[in-house]
């Protein structure tokens, strides 16, 4: 899988990892060290030396010298200020195919275990894509391709604990806006336990005539059909009047984003419908599973982006689709041949809106119409749950353990 020596994963195990969990305890959400200032500045001293070996092991030269540069910065400004690493960003450079990639900054871990806010963390990965998409790669060509599917070797608690599989340039603490998205990692091999440990769980207890064929597949064959999901996720971000790549301000707006990530997931199981791919039915289970169950249950939910792409296309579907039913046995009946025609509905809906040329313009009608179906929250709250989400109470309800992904869960 890698030629790295087992000597460089010890070492982000046992040296990295928890100088970097110890630095995170005097940390606030901010990523600014509010306590212990000296023993934090040991810590980053050490940490340039432990990273530098690290980074100069995966080839990352130019991203070693710029984390130096950018933890001396944030030494020298004051450890009590926030952290930037621009440079770091501006340096790293994501990995090609079977290549092993390294990454220590202070993060934003999205549907991790933190509250919320950016700590520093670390990972290590090594970059996996299946053979198998070479003709769907063919067949749908993505020349603005960006994304990279790795699996996790070893990482701090942001990356090994709960539910985060994503590391976008965004996510870095940087002092100048991203205007452009560079790379887009995915830690695919997480998926399988996520699904069944978690989401699984959600869909046998909520939803019935629903079919189950994604639980009969081997870890392998998750890792390749949630790699096929993304690149077609991906594919579809750049499709349309206002392709993300060209229009980037404007789809991370908070509701042109909701639409954004739905219309383009929506996209993903129309085409794998209608193309039979390999693993097809296994993937739209995953899709819609995910979306309508897994990410509303998140604790912070009422502010979590991704759980209001679920909380939204649920209830634009009760209000406008026929394919989500009350059930008779469970809470919910779901056709999913009728999805098909709801999801075609909704797309449709979605594009007629990207017909605005005007980016502001499209912004506030994005809002008037996500505030249909996401009506609006306490003080600090994005939105406060839907009526339409009838299965709220029951969904948090379910019971699933927290994740970890220890060593020897990773490199099973």
């Amino acid at each position: 899988m890698t030629t790295l020596t087992g000597d460089i994963v010890n070492m982000v195990h046992e040296q990295i990892v928890p100088n970097i969990h110890e630095l995170q305890t005097y940390q606030n959400d901010k990523g600014q060290i509010i306590e212990h200032h000296e023993r934090a500045e040991q810590l980053l001293l050490q940490l340039i030396e432990d990273a530098g070996t690290i980074y100069e092991a995966v080839h990352l030269t130019a991203a070693k010298e710029a984390f130096k540069q950018d933890v001396l910065d944030w030494i020298g400004r004051g450890l009590g200020e926030t952290p930037y690493f621009d440079r770091l960003l501006t340096a790293y450079r994501a990995p090609n195919d079977q290549e092993t990639t390294f990454f220590a900054a202070p993060i934003v871990t999205p549907n991790g275990p933190h509250v919320k806010g950016c700590y520093f963390e670390a990972f290590l990965a090594v970059r996996e894509e299946p053979a198998m998409m070479r003709p769907i790669e063919e067949e749908l060509p993505h020349p603005e391709n960006g994304c990279q599917s790795l699996k996790l070797l070893a990482g701090t608690k942001g990356f090994t604990e709960e539910k985060c599989i994503v590391f976008f340039p965004e996510n870095v603490k940087t002092k100048e806006n991203i205007t452009s998205q560079t790379f887009a990692i995915f830690y695919f091999n997480k998926f399988y336990h996520i699904y069944h440990e978690d989401t699984l769980r959600r869909a046998r207890a909520i939803f019935e005539h629903a079919p189950f064929k994604s639980a009969q597949l081997s870890p392998d064959r998750t890792y390749e059909a949630r790699v096929l999901w993304g690149y077609l996720h991906d594919y579809f971000h750049h499709c349309g009047k206002k392709p993300f790549h060209l229009h980037i301000q404007a789809k991370m707006n908070f509701f042109a984003g909701i639409l954004e990530e739905v219309k383009v997931d929506c996209q993903a199981i129309l085409t794998l419908w209608e193309r039979r791919y390999d693993g097809w039915e296994e993937i739209i289970e995953f899709v819609l599973y995910e979306r309508l169950l897994r990410y509303p249950s998140q604790h912070n939910a009422t502010r979590n982006f991704d759980s209001g792409t679920g909380y939204f296309l649920f209830s634009w579907i009760i209000e406008n689709g026929c394919s989500i039913q009350r059930g008779e046995e469970k809470p919910v009946s779901l056709d999913l041949s009728r999805c098909m025609d709801d999801l075609k509905k909704l797309v449709a809906e979605i594009e007629q809106l990207e017909e605005i040329e005007d980016d502001s313009a499209y912004k506030e009608a994005a809002e008037r119409y996500v505030r249909q179906y996401l009506p609006t929250g306490r003080e600090g709250e994005r939105f406060s749950v839907p009526e339409q989400y009838f299965i709220d109470e029951i969904n948090k309800k379910i019971e699933t353990a927290r994740l970890r992904f220890e060593r020897e869960r990773l490199e099973a």
